[in-house]
């Protein structure tokens, strides 16, 4: 076996929680964040004292603030402000994915890693498909994987019917059995607690450990509409719709995930006129960096338009045509 260089053992002493033990936190308190789900200080980043707290069953805030501390001085993890010359330049460094939809990527230059998307619509819109579309061509640009959390049972459709994943593979050169065995992971939760304990345990680490750069969320309210029933709940509802989308804000800033998010669509008459706009009111509208509306008027028919909701440098409206075919979106 290849002896390792100092470079390669210096990210592995970062990576082990043990080495916190040299910044003042217990082999018992280390064993601990084992236990519970935390692997390694770059996952402490995430989490804030409260949480931490809460996570741990400590009876003292300060002892969470401590671990967390600790793990920011092994890191080197201090907030830095920039200049906004300096911000424009990191930013122009994030990852870009085209997608395949030409009028799409031709208008916006395709997603940005580090950000956020939501696509909304009714069923038969193309959600999924844009979504498992922009899980291949992420593989086949950046080599990076995907994590579809599919809250609906959506995508099973596509796994076991028809060759629309094979094709898509196909259509942007990749390996269609590799990425079934390695660059795509699903997950199905059941509850909203399952859905929260997994983005911030499970899927924390995976995006830590490497590999995967895409989170898929298909759909990020339907649970959340279904398990807080009633407007006595809106509130609550709210509350914890906006705290699963905060968790995934936490990984696109600390690791640079694109964060894909589709989401359900209701009826609203304005006079004369119904329209269809995205579910999630305010917490949506304020946490997600660019949305689209999907429309399909004809099931029939493959073709569709994307609508701008709020995008960046895009006015309110602006329509992109796509086709449904049998190798996804056009």
């Amino acid at each position: 076996m290849p002896r390792k260089t100092k470079t390669e053992e210096k990210q592995q002493s970062i990576d082990d929680l043990d080495a916190l033990r040299s910044y003042g936190v217990s082999a018992q308190m280390i064993e601990r964040l084992r236990a519970v789900g935390v692997t390694s200080p770059k996952h402490l980043l995430l989490f804030n004292a409260e949480e931490l707290m809460e996570l741990l069953n400590l009876s003292e805030l300060d002892t969470a603030r401590k671990v967390i501390t600790a793990a920011r001085e092994l890191l080197n993890d201090e907030p830095k402000p920039m200049s906004a010359r300096e911000r424009v330049e990191a930013l122009s460094r994030q990852r870009i994915v085209k997608t395949g939809v030409e009028e799409f990527d031709k208008l916006v230059s395709g997603l940005r890693f580090g950000s956020s998307y939501e696509f909304a619509g009714e069923f038969g819109a193309g959600k999924t498909i844009m979504s498992l579309q922009v899980a291949v061509t992420s593989v086949a640009q950046h080599q990076v994987g995907a994590v579809y959390i599919d809250t609906e049972k959506t995508i099973d459709q596509y796994l076991t019917t028809g060759k629309l994943v094979e094709n898509l593979c196909s259509r942007f050169g990749i390996n269609y059995n590799e990425f079934l065995e390695r660059d795509l992971i699903v997950y199905n939760p059941a509850t909203v607690e399952e859905l929260e304990d997994f983005i911030k345990l499970k899927l924390a680490n995976q995006v830590i450990s490497g590999g995967v750069g895409v989170i898929v969320i298909d759909s990020v309210t339907a649970l959340y509409r279904a398990q807080f029933r009633g407007r006595e709940r809106l509130a609550e509802r709210q509350q914890r719709l906006h705290y699963v989308l905060d968790w995934i804000r936490r990984l696109t800033i600390k690791f640079g995930v694109l964060a894909i998010y589709t989401n359900q669509v209701m009826t609203m008459p304005t006079g004369y006129v119904e329209i269809k706009l995205p579910v999630g009111g305010n917490v949506l509208a304020h946490t997600v960096n660019s949305r689209w509306l999907m429309l399909r008027p004809s099931k029939a028919k493959p073709e569709g338009v994307m609508r701008a909701l709020d995008v960046p440098g895009v006015p309110p409206g602006t329509e992109v045509r796509y086709t449904i075919a049998d190798d996804g979106l056009h």
